[in-house]
């Protein structure tokens, strides 16, 4: 059994481990594994330096996409975007809530008017009761269409909860990009020559990466 395994082993295993394990020097043997583990460990860095560099460059194409669509081309500007896009629409809702306020009671008012004249007045042939109907069906479809707008807008609160947390997702990717890129580039034996959370621009960000050698 010992022996298939061995077998085995000597079928498996890199050359260069087989001469570590035949090697009877205690020392060399450490020192040569310890030089092998940190050549694969850089190997495995490297490779997820690019892969960070090549998240980073989609990110930049789709901003740069964005940006023959009318959008800020840096994801700075995009957040900018997004907050300006939320700050506009919440105004907007609050405008359309206060007219709500402002033209409901119009509304009631408008409608109990023309019940109070069709109780004292409901012949067909009368143009003022045929004028009070026509203000009760005006005034009941004004409250309606107040109490969809409403509706509508509860939908404004909803949609910029989702748009602050793409804004906070983006913000996440690009900070974990770049502190995979600082730690990828020290692991593999490079100083960080920036700190990140200094990173701003996109000149940043590239130099940031091309020091690291990503």
């Amino acid at each position: 059994m010992n022996a298939m395994t061995s077998t085995t082993m000597n079928e498996t295993l890199p050359a260069e481990v087989l001469a570590l394990l035949n090697s009877s020097d205690g020392a060399a043997f450490e020192q040569a594994l310890d030089a092998m583990v940190r050549q694969r460990e850089q190997h495995l860095f490297r490779a997820l330096g690019v892969l960070a560099r090549d998240l980073h460059g989609a990110v930049s194409r789709l901003g740069s996409d964005l940006a023959n669509e009318g959008v800020p081309e840096s994801m700075t500007d995009a957040r900018n975007y997004l907050a300006e896009v939320l700050d506009m629409s919440s105004k907007a809702a609050h405008r359309s809530l206060d007219f709500v306020d402002r033209m409901r009671p119009e509304a009631d008012v408008l409608s109990a008017n023309a019940a109070a004249v069709l109780d004292h007045n409901n012949n067909p042939n009368d143009p003022a009761a045929a004028l009070a109907r026509q203000a009760q069906v005006f005034a009941d479809a004004c409250a309606e269409g107040l109490n969809d707008m409403v509706l509508v807008q509860s939908w404004q609160d909803l949609a910029g909860q989702r748009v602050k947390k793409v804004v906070a997702f983006i913000e996440s990717v690009e900070s974990s990009l770049l502190e995979l890129v600082r730690l990828t580039g020290a692991l593999a034996g490079r100083e960080a020559p920036v700190e990140v959370a200094k990173v701003s621009s996109q000149d940043e960000v590239d130099r940031l990466l091309s020091e690291f050698g990503f």
